[in-house]
């Protein structure tokens, strides 16, 4: 077992060496693990190996950078990603001050580092000992330093904004019931009183406390077609307070330090009329717009209808150009049974097919096997319910939409 001396070691230019040397090395996990026993002691052959396919599986949230940071399993898990966390870092004036509880290995903390000065507390040593050596080997010595202590025995200053990711596995179970996180509702309420300028970071799917719902702008950001996570923006930074957010973060593609961003904002109490008839085209929505419950909003904004309660597809006489959906024209469509799209399929040769689905439970593999593609032809089916029918669409793609760069 690992103690503070193992990871101090881990952290030190003598094991980057080791880190360096197979950062690129193809050889098993087994493999490397018995090389390395031959050089080093187990515990810190294993610590190489372990902190290897750690950054390995980071470079998805932390792209070119991971192979610099240092890891633990569920720190990674639970780590905010360089993008998202950029972009809640741009909301904050670059001269405030920010304490960052429960700052875990640092992923939040490393992007508020380089707008703010920040001072990151997290009640495991181990922990807190990565998340210091992050902020050293990204650079930020002088903006950001990291403190062990238990955040509820914390109050932030008047003048401090504060960022909190609560723990919600306590007692080793998830939940998304705030007041099993910790810290709670309450000491969060303690914390408004005094610095009312707040970020909590939660699940996509928390149940949030009714009075928050007034006072505090809910974002719900996304990037990958997935929802990661619900902000609540708290005091100066929220500058809808009872409306919701829904943002869509985005890296850049040729530049991974850079992000792209898009947001609806609009009241989650309104609905989308039911369509009684398809429309020329369809529209899948963000999946922070399902999450936030804005699909009436965007509907409404946009002269869209809902194809049926439950799914992710609207329906509307125009193609609606907006980064938080994609948008399709409707080439034909017809009930939803397997031998009328096979014999449709087959007599227009499509070999390749994108199969989308939204409010039907069908099993895409076995479909795509009982359809038998052959040809040269490409297309897109969307399947989804008008009302109660369960009716399958051939669409095709419109234009792209270039989103706002950050």
């Amino acid at each position: 077992m690992a103690d503070l001396e193992d990871y101090d070691w881990l952290t030190s230019p003598d094991a980057s060496r080791w880190l360096t040397e197979f950062a690129e090395s193809d050889e098993s996990s087994l493999r490397l693990l018995g090389r390395l026993r031959k050089v080093l002691s187990s515990e810190k052959a294993r610590l190489v190996v372990d902190q290897i396919a750690l950054r390995r599986r980071a470079t998805a949230k932390f792209g070119s950078v991971a192979h610099r940071l240092f890891f633990t399993d569920l720190g990674l898990q639970q780590s905010t990603d360089r993008w998202i966390a950029s972009y809640k870092a741009s909301r904050l004036q670059p001269a405030t001050p920010v304490v960052d509880y429960c700052c875990g290995i640092g992923g939040d903390l490393l992007s508020l580092a380089e707008r703010c000065a920040v001072v990151g507390w997290d009640r495991d040593p181990a922990v807190a000992h990565f998340a210091a050596a992050n902020v050293r080997q990204a650079e930020r010595p002088g903006r950001a330093e990291v403190r062990v202590g238990n955040v509820e025995e914390l109050l932030p200053s008047a003048e401090e904004t504060w960022h909190l990711d609560p723990d919600r596995r306590v007692g080793g179970r998830r939940s998304t019931q705030v007041q099993w996180h910790s810290p709670g509702p309450e000491l969060i309420e303690r914390w408004l009183e005094v610095a009312p300028h707040g970020i909590l970071k939660l699940a996509p799917a928390a149940q949030v406390p009714e009075g928050w719902h007034a006072r505090a702008e809910l974002e719900w950001l996304s990037r990958d077609r997935e929802c990661r996570q619900l902000v609540l923006w708290f005091g100066d930074l929220a500058p809808s307070t009872g409306l919701r957010r829904a943002t869509k973060v985005e890296r850049e593609a040729d530049d991974d330090s850079r992000f792209a961003t898009y947001s609806f904002v609009g009241d989650p109490r309104i609905a989308a009329p039911l369509a009684d008839q398809l429309q020329r085209y369809v529209i899948e929505t963000d999946p922070a717009i399902r999450a936030a419950g804005l699909t009436g909003a965007f509907a409404a904004e946009n002269n869209l209808l809902a194809m049926a309660t439950g799914t992710s597809y609207l329906t509307g006489a125009c193609p609606v150009a907006h980064p938080l959906v994609a948008c399709f024209e409707v080439v034909d469509h017809f009930a939803l049974r397997v031998g009328t799209l096979k014999k449709y399929l087959q007599s227009r040769g499509v070999g390749r097919l994108e199969i989308k689905q939204s409010g039907v439970k069908t099993d895409v593999s076995q479909l795509r096997k009982k359809l038998k593609l052959r040809g040269s032809g490409s297309a897109t089916l969307l399947l989804s319910r008008l009302g109660s029918r369960e009716v399958a669409m051939l669409a095709k793609r419109c234009g792209p939409i270039e989103p706002l760069t950050g």
